[in-house]
């Protein structure tokens, strides 16, 4: 089967989707696809060996409005003369069979985009979101895609990014399928990673009596790092018999300035450790107690899927896709109603810039017999292989089938 990729742009670098893009597709030619990533744009910088065809298709245009046109143009020109059984795009293109945004809806992640802010100025953001003119093109783009009953099938990565084309569009549930995300698990269960792991747990806690939270992020801002720290001093204040001590590592190159006089501030210096950018995470996981994301939107975190892979619970909150994953299995008590906290695998806070929910979470790892219990649960629920890829590309492939049948 002849399966065509569409990126605006490619760069690994970038990382986020653009390597979740890249190990699907990978992913899919171990499945027996032939693949074609297609990229207006292509930066192959740090890819030792490129496992499928890729292609640059040249597009012209500085600003991001007449770029997105030719884009569109070009890949146009491009299907008109080639063959492919099906065109999975990551970007709103109304002629490919399956749409698949990495990170959700673009309408939604441009709301959610001024939660992070605070209230007085996710209100100026609103107000002014519409002179973003790029990003408006492509949201009507996105808007025109989801029209009629024909068109693209929407392949979410989440019950959370299904729920916005359901409640942003009014997408008919024949045009929604859910196939969520996946990672390359191998990273993080080898015997390399628990090794490394168990090396950088006697250099941050040799007596063993701490819980090491990992928060890692791009942007601190969007992730909740502000929110985090508040929560932490919460909890750091509600540490009780038969509690661990904590630390949060902070990983990311970010200038983090500002969230370190803020954990200054507030008397956690020893407590939030800003660790910088790592190439080591796959051990960083292994020796954390859990992986802590207090998100204001993400359609499906690598860093929640990378943690249960490790075998760690994750804490993030019902903006984030990979909430899906840390409820547990359908016939799971709490699985439909992930208001509640503690969930099987985590906690999923309900409320964004809710401190005691988060505290709760974090004391919840503190308490070493409830964190026990939920890294049991992972392990005997092979979590490693439901945020694998390979069941993602899995997913993907029957649903190829399904369209090319259909066709």
């Amino acid at each position: 089967m002849k399966v065509a990729l569409v990126l605006e742009k490619f760069d690994l670098q970038r990382g986020g989707a653009e390597r979740s893009s890249f190990e699907m597709a990978r992913a899919l030619g171990e499945s027996g696809c032939k693949v074609t990533l297609l990229a207006g744009r292509v930066n192959s910088a740090g890819v030792k060996e490129m496992p499928f065809e890729m292609v640059e298709v040249p597009v012209r245009g500085a600003l991001r409005t007449t770029w997105w046109r030719h884009f569109q143009q070009a890949m146009e020109s491009h299907f008109a003369s080639a063959d492919y059984d099906i065109v999975h795009s990551m970007v709103p293109l109304a002629t490919a069979d399956v749409y698949q945004p990495r990170g959700g809806s673009i309408l939604h992640s441009s709301m959610r985009h001024g939660q992070s802010f605070g209230p007085l100025k996710n209100a100026y953001k609103q107000l002014t979101r519409r002179f973003n003119r790029g990003r408006e093109c492509r949201i009507a783009s996105e808007r025109q895609l989801c029209q009629g009953s024909d068109g693209p099938v929407v392949a979410a990565l989440s019950n959370y990014v299904a729920d916005q084309f359901r409640q942003d569009y009014g997408l008919a549930e024949n045009r929604i399928r859910l196939i969520r995300n996946g990672i390359q698990t191998e990273r993080f269960t080898s015997e390399k990673a628990k090794e490394n792991g168990r090396k950088l747990r006697q250099l941050y806690d040799p007596a063993d009596n701490l819980a090491i939270f990992v928060f890692a992020a791009a942007s601190f801002r969007l992730k909740g790092l502000g929110w985090l720290i508040r929560s932490a001093a919460r909890a750091a204040g509600q540490l009780g018999d038969g509690l661990r001590d904590f630390r949060v590592l902070v990983v990311g190159g970010e200038d983090y300035s500002a969230y370190y006089q803020q954990a200054q501030a507030l008397g956690l210096q020893e407590k939030i450790i800003f660790t910088g950018p790592t190439q080591e995470m796959p051990a960083m996981l292994q020796m954390a107690d859990a992986v802590i994301l207090p998100t204001y939107n993400d359609a499906c975190s690598r860093l929640i899927m990378e943690g249960l892979a490790a075998g760690r619970p994750g804490i993030t909150t019902r903006f984030n896709g990979a909430a899906d994953f840390l409820a547990g299995r359908e016939d799971d008590a709490g699985v439909k109603n992930t208001d509640d906290t503690a969930v099987r695998y985590g906690s999923i806070v309900k409320d964004c810039d809710d401190d005691e929910a988060l505290a709760s979470a974090m004391l919840r790892v503190c308490d070493r017999a409830e964190w026990r219990k939920m890294c049991q649960a992972i392990q005997a629920d092979d979590l490693a292989e439901q945020v694998s890829m390979a069941r993602h590309a899995r997913e993907l492939f029957k649903l190829y089938d399904e369209l090319r049948a259909a066709k």
